[in-house]
């Protein structure tokens, strides 16, 4: 059955409220005035009009009485006529502006699924529409975002495995064509391109995970300061020689309720990257409470900084503020977008402040498991 439109729908609703709404009035007046008409001519009584009822009243009524109601029912067929005109041009006003934008929504919508995820419409007609194509837009903007987003992901996955696939198939052409030996040095190198190579498809796998709110997490109630310290030591021994790396806590026991096999990743993180670019100084992990009854832990690094504009940025995947130098320390990009999403399914928060030239602080807020922090000492 096919629909009508609705432009129809209220063109014909609208004549048809106006008209019953004419004639009922009309009919109303028409009866109370010959009623009135019959009382006056019986001289005020009704009983005077007889048992013969309407035809009774008739026979009392004059030819001026009938005169004047024969033009009360043709100002009543009148009023029906402009009512009728007046009701379809109001209808037809009305229908079209709701269906203007309503139809602006259609055919953006359809260029939306055809591709188009530029498309927005106009904000305009009764508050339910105009809420419905602010939706609308607020959709397209998300879907825009998110391709952009895939895109940019598709880009930076291929541009991190150029460099290391490039370099494996230049060494093993090399090697099958006899210009190269394979010792034990050109095997090494072959070694470690795969493992730049496995490390990215691993990373990649866990964000994609991670993203998707498919990460299995074993909550527990552990030391925060345990964790913090087998991470310092872990971080020694790849940070550079002269640079020191300590963490500074309270006397009392830190604890949280969370996986401790994840924080650790994050902390691990945040220590790698604060070691890789700190030729000489110190790295220094930081355990205090936050106002909110959270624990907040910062890594301080006195490297060579991150510019400000570039600090909203440094979470997101692939990001990084010097491209080729990363390449030499050998991170995938993908370390500090992973460790926020753990951090955000844990119910916390990150933070970064840096300035070019005075070093780096990053770090998260988790919350607090009933524990009190002393005064800070060095582990």
């Amino acid at each position: 059955m096919k629909r009508l439109s609705l432009i129809t729908e209220v063109f014909l609703s609208i004549v048809a409220v106006s008209l019953a709404a004419v004639l009922a009035t009309g009919l109303i007046a028409r009866g109370a005035l010959e009623g009135a008409f019959g009382r006056y001519l019986a001289g005020g009584s009704t009983n005077a009009i007889g048992p013969g009822g309407r035809a009774g009243r008739q026979m009392l009524l004059g030819r001026a009485e009938q005169t004047f109601l024969t033009t009360v029912d043709q100002g009543i067929v009148v009023s029906v006529l402009i009512a009728i005109v007046l009701a379809a041009l109001g209808a037809w006003l009305l229908a079209r502006y709701l269906v203007r934008p309503l139809r602006s929504l259609t055919a953006a919508s359809r260029a939306l699924a055809a591709g188009d995820l530029a498309s927005r419409v106009d904000e305009e007609g009764p508050a339910e529409v105009a809420g419905l194509a602010a939706a609308f837009n607020d959709m397209a903007g998300s879907l825009a975002e998110s391709e952009e987003l895939r895109q940019r992901m598709v880009n930076d996955v291929a541009h991190e495995l150029r460099n290391p696939i490039a370099a494996l198939r230049a060494q093993i052409e090399g090697i099958a064509d006899g210009v190269l030996s394979a010792d034990e040095r050109r095997i090494a190198s072959l070694v470690e391109d795969v493992g730049t190579l496995s490390r990215l498809v691993d990373d990649l796998q866990e964000l994609s995970v991670a993203e998707a709110g498919r990460l299995r997490y074993e909550l527990a109630r552990f030391d925060l300061r345990t964790l913090i310290a087998l991470e310092v030591k872990r971080a020694e021994s790849i940070a550079a020689p002269g640079v020191a790396v300590r963490a500074v806590v309270g006397s009392d026991p830190v604890y949280v309720v969370a996986d401790e096999f994840r924080i650790a990743q994050v902390v691990r993180n945040l220590l790698s990257n604060a070691v890789r670019y700190t030729p000489a100084g110190s790295v220094t992990v930081e355990v205090t409470l936050s106002d909110s009854g959270s624990v907040r832990v910062s890594v301080r690094d006195t490297g060579e900084g991150i510019p400000e504009s570039d600090l909203p940025r440094i979470w997101e995947r692939f990001y990084r503020v010097d491209a080729a130098r990363a390449y030499d320390t050998g991170g995938t990009g993908l370390g500090l977008a992973i460790s926020r999403q753990i951090i955000a399914d844990h119910g916390g928060s990150v933070f970064a402040r840096s300035a070019r030239g005075q070093g780096s602080e990053i770090g998260f807020e988790l919350p607090l498991a009933e524990t009190t922090i002393g005064e800070d000492a060095p582990i």
